[in-house]
């Protein structure tokens, strides 16, 4: 009933802010840019601060089975930084991120193999070390290393930081089944900062940490879905409910998912949603 509630809470709401909207007679001026986006702004001169946001029309009901979550996922990979924010050697930076993905196919086809061994009895799991293949254990090693350079060179939460330092305040993000949003309020003479950091991170994002950053959110996962006594509940019912479509699967993913997406779907899940013709 949580499931079928939260939707017709989400509908309800939608259609009391566009009332109020009417009864205000609240003056939006809209303007598409020649890039396709479509931006709305509402004067308050009033107010010294300014609430500033986008959508990117994308949510977990755009995901396919293998990739649920993902769409999550970029809620916490777009804090991440850009090619100009977030570490103190860019160039270096992206190329142990080219390294990284290169060992990670590696350890996929070798996790292929070690898949059929388990399959055949001849390991009791693939959670203990032990039973990955020597080859496993000698590409995760090179990985690591490489995670821990790339640690050397992150400015944690610059990102964040910029924004804080500007007098910016709730800074954060959300992710339905159907969209992504993001914003933040900041001072009104700020309004500059905030299209060219915006800018940045849909222009130039830089997907750091993101092997890290999919364990994170497989940690909310287990916070929000799986220490609740009826969270799993919820989620099974939300599945056999709507069976025949794609808001069958949780907006968080399923864990098999989660664990399983690559940057490489990640790259081309960006590519495909985050484009100025989706973005509003």
């Amino acid at each position: 009933m949580r499931v079928i509630a939260k939707h017709i809470t989400s509908c309800i709401l939608t259609l009391t802010l566009w009332q109020v909207c009417l009864a205000q007679n609240i003056p939006v001026q809209e303007v598409t840019l020649k890039n396709g986006m479509r931006v709305l702004m509402v004067e308050r001169h009033n107010v010294p601060r300014i609430a500033a946001g986008w959508v990117a029309k994308v949510g977990s009901a755009n995901e396919r089975p293998g990739i649920t979550g993902i769409a999550h996922l970029f809620e916490h990979m777009m804090f991440k930084g850009t090619r100009s924010i977030g570490s103190k050697n860019p160039k270096r930076d992206l190329q142990i991120i080219i390294e990284q993905e290169a060992i990670r196919e590696q350890m996929r086809q070798e996790e292929r193999k070690i898949r059929e061994m388990l399959r055949k009895g001849e390991i009791p799991d693939m959670i203990n070390p032990e039973n990955m293949t020597p080859r496993w254990r000698e590409l995760n090693a090179k990985f690591q290393k490489l995670v821990e350079e790339q640690r050397k060179l992150l400015v944690k939460n610059e990102f964040s930081k910029i924004y804080s330092e500007a007098g910016a305040t709730q800074l954060n993000a959300f992710t339905t089944e159907d969209m992504t949003v993001y914003f933040v309020s900041l001072p009104a003479n700020k309004l500059e900062l905030w299209m060219w950091m915006e800018s940045e991170r849909i222009l130039h994002p830089v997907f750091r940490e993101f092997y890290s950053e999919r364990e994170v959110v497989m940690e909310e996962r287990r916070l929000r879905v799986e220490a609740p006594p009826l969270g799993r509940h919820y989620e099974q019912f939300g599945a056999m409910f709507w069976n025949s479509v794609p808001y069958k699967w949780p907006v968080i993913g399923w864990p098999s998912d989660l664990l399983s997406i690559s940057k490489a779907d990640a790259d081309e899940f960006f590519a495909t949603y985050y484009t100025p013709q989706n973005i509003t």
